[in-house]
């Protein structure tokens, strides 16, 4: 960027820029960030640099070494573990508490995004599928009126995938899509009990996702081994 950033909130469009840096892997996991060097090329002072930083430390990006620098941080499996229990929890209790708020429009919206996902899988096209599976979940969590649950649900999606990753896995992503099929049917239903029940037992669990999250992570799956 070549020019002075020019916004009403500094910290706040900084910070976008960081997360869009990290996006474009320009910002790699693992690497330094240069204080200096970003605000000299960004044309601000350090203070709203700070402050975005401290949002990404907050949101595990980026960790602050106090005097050395800032590292931004490698994603662990156990972090995916994490994040995929706290979703789960949080996705099952909005659908099971504002399943009377949707509409027929947001069963539309559901089967349209959906559809478009298995579109985009069989003509093995990945460019907007973390994209469009954020709007599917979406339609459902912007019922809530519950803004601090949902600001908490937001940055853990986005630090599951952080950085650039060609290895999407299509039979992964078609699984996603069936379960989705199976949410919209209890959705249909008014059943928020099942609806909660598939997010946390299935689609968010971590044990039942966890061959392809190691696939997709590139982590060795380890093997029980068996007794004599």
């Amino acid at each position: 960027m070549n020019s002075a950033l020019k916004f009403s909130s500094l910290g706040d469009q900084v910070y976008t820029y960081l997360r869009r840096q990290m996006n474009h892997g320009d910002l790699l996991p693992g690497s330094t960030i240069n204080i200096s060097e970003i605000a000299a090329q960004l044309g601000i002072s350090k203070t709203p640099l700070r402050d975005a930083l401290i949002h990404l430390e907050l949101e595990g990006f980026v960790t602050i070494l106090p005097r050395r620098g800032v590292r931004v941080n490698i994603l662990q499996i156990e972090d995916v573990k994490n994040a995929y229990d706290a979703i789960g929890l949080a996705e099952s209790f909005i659908i099971k508490e504002c399943i009377d708020k949707i509409s027929s429009t947001h069963i539309r919206k559901l089967e349209k995004l959906n559809k478009l996902m298995v579109s985009d899988i069989e003509n093995q096209d990945f460019s907007r599928i973390f994209k469009t599976n954020l709007e599917f979940h979406n339609v459902y969590l912007d019922v809530s009126d519950n803004e601090l649950l949902k600001k908490f649900i937001f940055p853990i999606k986005h630090r599951l995938y952080d950085f650039p990753r060609k290895n999407y896995i299509a039979e992964w992503e078609e699984r996603n899509c069936r379960e989705h099929e199976q949410f919209i049917e209890f959705v249909k239903q008014g059943n928020g009990e099942a609806a909660g029940k598939l997010l946390i037992d299935s689609h968010w669990s971590y044990e039942h996702q966890k061959h392809f999250i190691y696939s997709f992570y590139g982590v060795k799956e380890q093997i029980p081994s068996k007794g004599l």
